[in-house]
């Protein structure tokens, strides 16, 4: 493990290992797929669904579990088993988690990847909602499903070292000059997740959920009668997220308020997770959000 945290300042990786330690993975085998999630803080608390990223790993949203962990919550944050290879199916399997779990109704937060697949969740278990944030989010959009073939084929054929390194650069990227601890921190996390935990089927899986989530048919009526409300938090320069698909987002979740984080998702996703939590906090107790960055609602 060293060798992938070596250049992690020592007193993050420790902050990390010790997160790693005191949050051991529940599993459970619901419909003869092995399940495992974080089920973390207040017992007694809210719950709240929490839905990590691409990297598919409960551990891998420690940095919010970490934030909210001495709050009145209590969290649940599944990893996403590879042999399930849509959304939809994702999103029934979690569904039986939250039961399993004694949880009837739950916030459910989701970004970027995990975006995707709270938007499903909500169309399939809009009565287990009461508070959806989105961040990072988009709707499905069917042009993209094609795109997604050439590597697919790749990933079907190639070495899986070669799977890993594809995935490893998108996931990571080039790092800037002297990047902050946080974010070597994740880069770390990535190359040790994927080294030691990725398989072929779980690399195509993440792809072919992808391609689930742009064939699904969302309507603007879908919601109308659903009680809950739907905070979505983005940032202002996310060219995937332009004023366009802001307006589609807002039309999709009736009554939605929109918060604009200055700056770009990478900076804001990956290293403001206390200015998410503020603003998703601020959301759940029906705050107004007093900031410098720009608040839009519909409501």
């Amino acid at each position: 493990m060293d060798k992938y945290y070596r250049k992690v300042p020592p007193e993050m990786g420790e902050k990390f290992m010790h997160f790693r330690q005191e949050h051991p993975l529940t599993q459970r085998e619901i419909d003869g797929i092995t399940w495992e999630y974080i089920h973390s803080g207040d017992p007694s608390g809210q719950p709240l669904l929490l839905l990590p990223g691409g990297l598919g790993t409960a551990e891998s949203a420690w940095r919010m579990i970490s934030g909210l962990d001495h709050r009145r919550y209590t969290i649940v944050c599944p990893s996403y088993p590879a042999e399930i290879s849509t959304m939809t199916a994702l999103g029934d399997g979690i569904a039986k988690i939250l039961s399993l779990e004694g949880i009837q109704t739950t916030y459910l937060v989701g970004g970027a990847y995990g975006s995707m697949l709270a938007q499903v969740f909500i169309h399939r278990h809009a009565e287990m909602i009461t508070r959806l944030v989105l961040t990072h989010a988009y709707p499905p959009q069917p042009s993209r499903v094609k795109s997604v073939d050439p590597t697919l084929r790749l990933f079907k054929w190639v070495p899986l070292f070669m799977v890993k390194n594809m995935l490893r650069t998108q996931m990571t990227g080039r790092l800037p000059p002297n990047p902050p601890a946080e974010l070597l921190l994740i880069a770390a996390q990535i190359r040790e997740t994927l080294d030691s935990q990725l398989t072929r089927q779980a690399a195509m899986s993440t792809y072919f959920r992808m391609v689930d989530f742009d064939k699904q048919n969302f309507t603007y009526t879908d919601l109308e009668s659903w009680q809950g409300k739907t905070l979505l938090i983005l940032a202002e320069d996310d060219p995937t997220t332009t004023e366009e698909l802001r307006n589609v987002m807002l039309a999709l979740y009736p009554g939605a308020s929109l918060h604009l984080l200055k700056g770009s998702i990478q900076s804001t996703a990956l290293l403001e997770t206390s200015e998410y939590i503020r603003v998703m906090e601020a959301f759940f107790e029906d705050q107004t959000i007093s900031s410098a960055e720009n608040t839009e609602s519909t409501e």
